[in-house]
C-alpha cells in the first residue's frame, strides 16, 4: 500500500491492522521513502484472506472519508460559513453517503495484490468521483448558517442505531472506539457523531462544552446525558 499524501492515511491503516492482527505470527513495517509511504504486512498464508478483507475495509474508509474530505475541501469555500461550521458540513456531507460509498469502493478495490491509494483514487473509482462532483453542484457558494443547520438536523434524524460517548471517546454498538474522523485531519468526538450515523447518543460523565452544546441542538432528546 502506498501513496504521495503526507502519511496521515497509512499511519491509520498502519495502526488499524497492526493493532488488530497482534495476534497472529507476523511482521507489519511501515516506510517512507521521499513521498511514497508503504506498509508490508507479512504473515502465514492460511491468515491472509482475513488480513486482505480487513486491510480493504479500511482503506475504504480512507478513500470515502478521508480522501472525500480533502476532494470537497479544496472544491467548496463556502465564505458565509466559519471555520468550524464549514467542517461540521464538510463532515456531514461525507457522512450522509458514507455506507454507500464504503460498500461501492470495497467491491471496486477486493482482491488486489498490492494497494496504491492514489492509484485506486484515480482509476478505480471514477464513478464515485462523479458521484461526487453531482454532490458539489447542487452545493451553492452563497449556503449560509441556517442551510448547514438545516442539512445536519436531517442528517441527525434519519440515523440508525446508537453509539456511546465516554471520557472524550465514541463507541459503537460493539463498544469499539471510533476513529475514523481523524482522516478528516482534526479527531473530535463532534466529527465521530456524525460520521457514526447513529439516530441516539448516550453521553457517560462528564462531556466537554462543545459537544454537549452540538448535542442538544441536533440532537435534542436524542442525546442522553447519563
Amino acid at each position: 500500500m502506498q501513496n504521495g499524501f503526507d502519511g496521515l492515511y497509512m499511519s491509520y491503516l498502519f495502526g488499524k491492522v497492526r493493532e488488530r492482527f497482534s495476534f497472529l505470527p507476523s511482521v507489519c513495517d511501515i516506510q517512507k521513502s521521499g513521498d511514497r509511504t508503504e506498509i508490508a504486512f507479512k504473515t502465514e498464508r492460511e491468515y491472509c484472506p482475513y488480513v486482505r478483507k480487513y486491510t480493504e475495509e479500511h482503506i475504504a474508509d480512507v478513500l470515502a472519508v478521508g480522501y472525500k474530505y480533502e476532494y470537497f475541501d479544496k472544491r467548496l469555500a463556502l465564505p458565509l460559513l466559519t471555520k468550524l461550521q464549514r467542517r461540521l458540513l464538510l463532515t456531514a456531507l461525507i457522512a450522509a453517503d458514507y455506507k454507500e460509498d464504503r460498500m461501492f469502493i470495497v467491491r471496486r478495490i477486493r482482491g488486489f495484490e498490492n494497494y496504491c491509494l492514489d492509484g485506486l483514487f484515480h482509476f478505480r473509482l471514477q464513478d464515485l468521483k462523479k458521484r461526487w462532483e453531482e454532490i458539489l453542484d447542487y452545493i451553492p457558494t452563497d449556503m449560509g448558517e441556517a442551510s448547514m443547520e438545516g442539512f445536519i438536523e436531517f442528517l441527525a434524524e434519519d440515523g440508525e442505531g446508537k453509539i456511546f460517548l465516554k471520557d472524550g471517546k465514541v463507541y459503537d454498538e460493539e463498544y469499539r472506539v471510533l476513529t475514523k474522523s481523524l482522516l478528516t485531519g482534526v479527531e473530535s468526538p463532534i466529527g465521530e457523531i456524525l460520521l457514526g450515523g447513529a439516530e441516539r447518543v448516550y453521553c457517560f460523565g462528564e462531556t466537554d462544552s462543545e459537544t454537549a452544546s452540538f448535542l442538544k441542538k441536533y440532537y435534542r432528546e436524542k442525546a442522553v446525558f447519563c
